[in-house]
């Protein structure tokens, strides 16, 4: 009778043990599962994020190439302005060259 006695309560302590041990496994892959869902939320998160700073880039850069299309240009038409007044003033000191020349002998 001891010997069913024990087994019965054996039993009985197993299946707590059961039971206990299903619980723990459960709330252990919930928290591992919920830990890698964290991560995954994150991660699109920071894909998102790299998203928005990669089309601010391509904005700036788009941006500066306008203003360095736009400051070429400017430098282009002030050399060509510097070019047809560094020849008015040679064509000018030709004409005093000549003028005084002239009156010289």
């Amino acid at each position: 009778m001891d010997k069913c006695a024990i087994q019965f309560m054996a039993r009985h302590w197993w299946r707590r043990v059961e039971v206990w041990f299903i619980a723990m496994l459960l709330v252990t892959g919930g928290v591992f599962f919920g830990f890698q869902l964290g991560q995954w939320a994150l991660a699109d998160s920071y894909r998102q994020q790299v998203a928005e700073i990669r089309a601010a880039y391509d904005e700036a850069t788009l941006q500066r190439d306008h203003r360095l299309d736009e400051l070429t240009r400017k430098t282009s038409t002030a050399a060509e302005k510097a070019t047809k007044a560094a020849t008015t003033a040679t064509k000018a000191a030709d004409k005093a060259d000549e003028a005084l020349n002239r009156v010289s002998p």
